[in-house]
C-alpha cells in the first residue's frame, strides 16, 4: 500500500511554491484571495462555535421582552425570509462556481477569473442541486435522530426518569457524532470529484460515482488521506492565527497610533462630535485593509490545502487525467466547444 496522502504533502508544498512565489506575482495573489473569498475559504476553515445552556430564571432575568412592532406583519416576514433565503442561494451558487475557477486556476497555474468562472456556470449550478440535495437528506436524517426525544416528551411525564434521559442524551451524541463523519466523508469525496468532472467532462454525479468506486477498491488509502488531512489542518489553523495575530497586531498598533494623531489634530479645529465625524472614514478604510491583509495572507495556506486534494486524486486514482502545469507531459485539455454534462 502506497502513502499517497503524506507524499501528496511534500508536492503540494512544491507546487504552492511554485505557483505563488515563482515567480511572485502580486495581482494573482489578489485574484486568488478573491476566488478564496468568494468560496468561503476563510469561513470554512477558521471557524468555532460555543454553546451555553440557560435556564428559565436565566431567562427571565438576562433576556429583554422583545416587542413587535404592530405595522410588521407576516406577509413582510415572509418576504424577508424570502430574499435572506434567494441571497443565500445565490451566494452558495458563485461558491460552487469558484469550486471549479480554484480548481481550474491551480492546474493551470492561470488565474483567469471571468473565463472560468463563465466557463464553469453550468457546472456550478449542478453541484449546488447536488449539494442542497446532500444536505437535504442530512436534515431528514437528523430529524429522525431526534424521534426518541420526541416519543419521551409525548409520555406525559414532567420529569422522565434519568434512565430515559440518559438514553436519549446518548442517542442524540451518538447519531450527531455519525452523521457529522458521514456528511465530511462525502463532501471530500464531492471534493474530490470536481476535478474529475472538469478533466473527464463528467458531470458531477458521474464524477462522484467514479471517485467513489475507485474509493471501494482502496479505501485505506483514502482513510489515510484524511488522516493526514486532519492533520495538516490542525497546523495550518494554529499557523493562520499566529501569523493574523502578529498582523493584526502589528497594523492593529500602527492604525492606534495614526488615528490618536489624526484625533489630536481634527479636536484642535473642530467639536467633540465632528471629530468623530471625520475619523469614521479613515477607521472604514484601515478595517478593510486589515480584512484585506488577512485575506492575502490566507491565499498560500489554502492554496497548500487545494494543492494537497489534488495532487493525492493525481496519485490515487489515475483515471482523472488532470494536467498539471509541472507535469512533463500535458494531457490535451477539454474543448470547450464540446457538450456540456449535466449530473
Amino acid at each position: 500500500m502506497s502513502w499517497y496522502g503524506i507524499d501528496a504533502a511534500d508536492r503540494a508544498l512544491s507546487r504552492t511554491r511554485k505557483a505563488l512565489f515563482e515567480p511572485f506575482d502580486f495581482w494573482k495573489w489578489v485574484k486568488l484571495a478573491v476566488i478564496i473569498f468568494l468560496l468561503g475559504g476563510a469561513a470554512s476553515n477558521y471557524g468555532g462555535s460555543t454553546n451555553y445552556t440557560t435556564g428559565s430564571q436565566d431567562l427571565e432575568s438576562n433576556l429583554p421582552v422583545i416587542e413587535f412592532p404592530e405595522t410588521l406583519s407576516v406577509p413582510a416576514i415572509l418576504i424577508a425570509v424570502f430574499f435572506l433565503l434567494i441571497l443565500g442561494l445565490f451566494f452558495s451558487y458563485i461558491s460552487s462556481v469558484m469550486e471549479f475557477v480554484f480548481v481550474e486556476s491551480l492546474v493551470k497555474n492561470e488565474v483567469k477569473f471571468w473565463a472560468y468562472s463563465r466557463r464553469f456556470l453550468g457546472k456550478g449550478f449542478y453541484l449546488l442541486l447536488v449539494r442542497l440535495a446532500i444536505g437535504l437528506v442530512f436534515l431528514v436524517l437528523f430529524l429522525i435522530a431526534f424521534l426518541p426525544l420526541i416519543a419521551v416528551v409525548l409520555e406525559g411525564s414532567s420529569e422522565p426518569a434519568w434512565p430515559a434521559r440518559l438514553g436519549v442524551v446518548l442517542w442524540l451524541a451518538g447519531s450527531f457524532v455519525v452523521l457529522v463523519l458521514l456528511a465530511v466523508a462525502i463532501n471530500s469525496l464531492l471534493s474530490l470529484a470536481i476535478p474529475v468532472s472538469i478533466y473527464r467532462n463528467k458531470g458531477i454525479l458521474q464524477a462522484f460515482r467514479m471517485v467513489y468506486g475507485n474509493f471501494r477498491k482502496c479505501w485505506q488509502e483514502v482513510v489515510i488521506y484524511w488522516i493526514v488531512r486532519f492533520v495538516l489542518g490542525i497546523g495550518v489553523v494554529i499557523l493562520a492565527i499566529f501569523i493574523f495575530g502578529i498582523v493584526m497586531l502589528i497594523l492593529g498598533v500602527a492604525f492606534l497610533i495614526f488615528d490618536g494623531v489624526l484625533y489630536f489634530l481634527f479636536s484642535s479645529l473642530a467639536s467633540e462630535p465632528l471629530t468623530w465625524i471625520l475619523l469614521i472614514p479613515f477607521i472604514v478604510i484601515e478595517l478593510i485593509l486589515i480584512l484585506g491583509a488577512i485575506l492575502f495572507l490566507n491565499v498560500p495556506l489554502t492554496v497548500f490545502l487545494k494543492y494537497h486534494l489534488l495532487s493525492f486524486l493525481e496519485a490515487w486514482f489515475t483515471d482523472a487525467e488532470i494536467p498539471f502545469f509541472d507535469a512533463t507531459v500535458l494531457e490535451p485539455e477539454t474543448e470547450l466547444s464540446e457538450s456540456e454534462p449535466g449530473f
